[in-house]
């Protein structure tokens, strides 16, 4: 028998049968909560519109810098309030709050901003009766809005309300797992 391991008898249907017992950890893996970033983690990404092709929402990671020319982040083709940027969480998950952050390599950022979700891409849902949250303050600085009331979604999407010069930003979503 392997060190650290002991031995148990079990009754099973009038047999006994012998087990190896693993020693007891203090640590409880399996009922770990852990806070994932949707952006960041690759999950699929689409928007209303883009300027141009420089300027994707495939750029919408925050403090995403390594491009050589464009946007360091998504631009919206239009400053109208029909403009959105949703992630796709694949399956349903429970939303905890998102971040926001304006375009880096210019003075363009999302002021206010409402939060839509859908359980199917289809029909959505205004997060808390359409509550517009503040948005970032500069170019550089990430805004982190955690919500009041959790809510689960399969898709996320953030509405641009108000902006400075031009609807640019990056985002995350925040999801428990």
């Amino acid at each position: 028998m392997e060190p650290g391991l002991s031995q148990v008898n079990v009754e099973t249907k009038g047999q006994t049968q012998q087990q190896q017992q693993q020693p007891q950890s203090s640590y409880n893996f399996q009922s770990q909560v852990i806070k994932v970033a949707a952006v960041a983690s690759g999950f699929p990404l689409s928007a209303s519109s883009e300027d141009d092709p420089s300027h994707s929402v495939h750029r919408a990671m925050i403090n995403y810098n390594k491009v050589r020319e464009g946007a360091s982040t998504w631009c919206a083709a239009e400053n109208d309030t029909n403009q959105w940027v949703q992630v796709c969480l694949i399956q349903p998950k429970l939303v905890t709050g998102v971040a926001l952050q304006g375009r880096q390599n210019a003075t363009q950022w999302v002021t206010r901003f409402k939060v839509m979700y859908s359980l199917d891409g289809s029909t959505w849902t205004n997060h808390e009766n359409g509550q517009e949250f503040e948005g970032s303050m500069d170019q550089n600085t990430v805004v982190e809005v955690k919500f009041k009331e959790s809510f689960v979604a399969r898709s996320v999407r953030i509405v641009p309300i108000q902006w400075h010069e031009h609807i640019s930003m990056s985002f995350e979503v925040y999801f428990m797992e």
